[in-house]
C-alpha cells in the first residue's frame, strides 16, 4: 500500500495521534549493529489501519521523536512485531522502558502450528502466497538518502504483517494457546531488555569450567573489564577480546604486557592501548580472596543424564497436554539452562537474577514445583 517517509516533528506527531485510533499497529524497525555494542535505529515501521509510515530516526531525535514512543508505549495500544528479539532490545533502550502488550507472529505461528521460526518472508508466502524480496536485509540503514528499493523494501515488512495479524490471532484463539503467545512474547521481551549483572557473567561463561579458583576469579574480572570496556567505547564484546583470548589469559600465568603480545587472536591495539587495563583486571583477579563456588561441565556432572531424561519427559508430557511441538515448551538449551541454575548457581545470585525458562512465567508456573522435585542433588 502507500506509504510516507516521516522526516518532520509535525507529520510525525499527527500520524501518531491518527494511528491511535487503529485497533492494532504492525511495527518494524531497521537498524545497523556490525560495529557497535549498541544498535544504531535508522528507521521505525509503521502500519496503522490504512496509513504506513517510515519514520526517519536519523532525521528526528530529542523531542520530536517522543510522540513515536509514547504510542508505542501506550498499554492500550497493541503492537504486532515478527520475531522481535533485537527489536524489543532497541525499542526498550529508546523508550526507557519495555514496551507491553505485543503479540510476536514468529511465537504465534509456532504455536499455530504453522512452523517453527519462520522467518518474515516465510510466514507471508504461507498465509498470503505472495513472495517477498530480502534483497535489502543487510543495507546500511543509516545512510542518507535511502534508496527507493531500500524503502520499498521497509514498507513490505509491516504491510503484510498487518494482514496476516487478524489470520494469526484467530489460529491461537481457536487453538486456546493465545494467552501463551502473549506471555511468551513477554518473556523475550523482559530477556531482551533486560542484562546479567557485570560480576555474574562468569557463571553464565561457556568454558569457565577449565578455570582453577583462582584463574576463575580472574576471569571474572576480565569478563568485567570486557563488558564494560565495550559498553563506555561502544564497540561489540568481540571487537573487545574474544571469548577464547580471555580464557586463555585467566589461564595462563600472565606477568606484563609484553606476555599478551602471544594470547591467541587479541589484537595488537588492544594490548596496545589496554595492555595495562588488562593487567590491572588480572591482578584484582589473583589478589581477590573471594570464594567462588567451582564449575564444572554440565554434561559431565554426576546425574547428568538421568535429570536431562527426566525433565525432557516432563516437559514432553506437558507439550502433548497443551497440544504444541515439545520444542514450544523446552528445547535442548532450555534444559540444561536449567540444570545450570540449579546445581551450579550460588543461592545468593539465584536470589538477585532471573530464573531460567522453564522455572519462569507459564512454563514455571506449570513446571517448577515438578522439575525442583526431579533433579534434586
Amino acid at each position: 500500500m502507500p506509504y510516507q517517509l516521516i522526516t518532520d516533528a509535525k507529520v510525525l506527531a499527527d500520524f501518531c495521534q491518527q494511528a491511535r485510533s487503529a485497533p492494532y499497529l504492525a511495527i518494524d524497525t531497521e537498524f545497523v549493529r556490525t560495529r557497535t555494542y549498541y544498535a544504531k535505529l535508522g528507521l521505525v515501521q509503521v502500519r496503522a489501519a490504512d496509513q504506513l509510515a517510515l519514520i526517519d530516526t536519523v532525521a528526528l531525535t530529542g523531542s520530536a521523536i517522543q510522540p513515536l514512543w509514547q504510542l508505542l508505549g501506550d498499554s492500550h495500544t497493541q503492537l504486532v512485531i515478527h520475531a522481535g528479539g533485537e527489536d524489543y532490545e532497541i525499542l526498550s533502550q529508546q523508550m526507557g522502558h519495555i514496551p507491553t502488550h505485543v503479540f510476536d507472529s514468529q511465537i504465534a505461528a509456532a504455536f499455530a502450528g504453522s512452523g517453527e521460526a519462520l522467518g518474515y518472508a516465510a510466514l507471508v508466502e504461507q498465509y498470503t502466497g505472495m513472495l517477498v524480496d530480502k534483497s535489502q536485509s543487510r543495507t546500511d540503514w543509516m545512510q542518507r538518502p535511502l534508496a527507493q528499493e531500500q524503502l520499498d523494501y521497509a514498507a513490505l515488512d509491516v504491510d503484510y504483517l498487518y494482514e496476516i495479524y487478524p489470520q494469526l490471532l484467530e489460529q491461537v484463539s481457536n487453538k486456546g494457546v493465545a494467552d501463551l503467545v502473549l506471555a511468551e512474547t513477554a518473556e523475550q521481551i523482559q530477556k531482551r531488555a533486560g542484562n546479567l549483572p557485570d560480576q555474574a557473567l562468569y557463571l553464565f561463561f561457556g568454558n569457565a569450567w577449565q578455570c582453577n579458583d583462582q584463574q576463575l576469579r580472574v576471569l571474572r574480572e576480565l569478563l568485567i573489564w570486557r563488558q564494560q570496556r565495550a559498553r563506555q567505547s561502544d564497540i561489540p564484546l568481540s571487537f573487545v577480546a574474544k571469548d577464547h583470548s580471555l580464557l586463555e589469559m585467566a589461564r595462563k600465568p600472565i606477568s606484563s604486557v609484553q606476555a599478551l603480545k602471544g594470547i591467541t587472536d587479541l589484537s595488537p591495539v588492544t594490548v596496545r592501548y589496554n595492555g595495562d587495563a588488562i593487567m590491572a583486571a588480572i591482578a584484582r583477579g589473583k589478589a581477590s580472596t573471594d570464594m567462588l563456588a567451582p564449575l564444572q561441565r554440565l554434561t559431565d556432572m554426576n546425574g547428568y543424564k538421568a535429570a536431562y531424561a527426566a525433565v525432557k519427559q516432563r516437559c514432553d508430557a506437558l507439550a502433548a497436554e497443551l497440544d504444541i511441538s515439545p520444542v514450544l515448551v523446552a528445547s535442548r538449551r532450555q534444559i540444561n539452562d536449567t540444570l545450570h541454575w540449579l546445581w551450579q548457581i550460588p543461592a545468593d545470585w539465584q536470589a538477585s537474577l532471573p530464573k531460567p525458562d522453564l522455572l519462569s512465567g507459564w512454563r514455571g508456573a506449570k513446571l517448577e514445583a515438578d522439575l525442583l522435585q526431579l533433579v534434586q542433588r
